[in-house]
């Protein structure tokens, strides 16, 4: 129990969030590249369950795209915040968990070892909730990065893979998924 609470886990940085386990682009560099000349992830995809999660994975590497995965909205407050860490487990690759607009929910991920979060809003509890997670080691976002691709729930991600995560640059891969591709 002890390795699932934050202050026992150790405080070594949290790995990468994407493709050849580089860091999503926050530094202000030209679109497609990070500050360090890396491209920068092609698209982040909302995902409900593991099958749909390793589809994607999956998906991305046939087409050779980066990939960031972030919990579907509204997924920890239906399954719990235990659940998407231990989808993280499971995949064996970082994952951003989407607490939607719930400090006390982004706290509770914080203690039960997730070290990339996404909190919308909150303006009262950031500051403190960003001082926890720095302490931790922890990344807390404000939204997740774009492109953002949710998949439904339920929805067979081989169908919807290959025409959204294939979809030329400057398409919307939203638009594409909820034509049924």
């Amino acid at each position: 129990m002890a390795r699932r609470q934050g202050a026992a886990r150790d405080r070594r940085p949290p790995p990468p969030l994407s493709g050849p386990r580089r860091e999503p682009d926050r530094s202000g560099a030209p679109a497609g590249a990070s500050a360090d000349g890396e491209p920068a992830p092609a698209l982040t995809v909302a995902v409900h369950d593991l099958a749909q999660a390793r589809a994607v994975l999956e998906a991305a590497a046939e087409l050779g795209l980066s990939i960031t995965l972030v919990t579907a909205p509204g997924l920890v407050a239906m399954a719990g915040v235990g659940f998407c860490v231990a989808l993280e487990e499971a995949l064996g690759r970082p994952l951003l968990i989407d607490c939607g607009s719930e400090p006390g929910t982004a706290l509770a991920a914080l203690r039960a070892g997730a070290r990339r979060l996404v909190l919308a809003g909150a303006p009262a509890a950031r500051g403190k909730l960003e001082d926890i997670a720095r302490q931790l080691g922890a990344c807390l976002l404000a939204a997740p990065p774009a492109p953002l691709l949710t998949l439904a729930s339920g929805e067979d991600p081989r169908a919807a893979r290959r025409g959204a995560l294939a979809a030329p640059a400057g398409c919307d891969p939203s638009s594409a998924a909820s034509e049924g591709l």
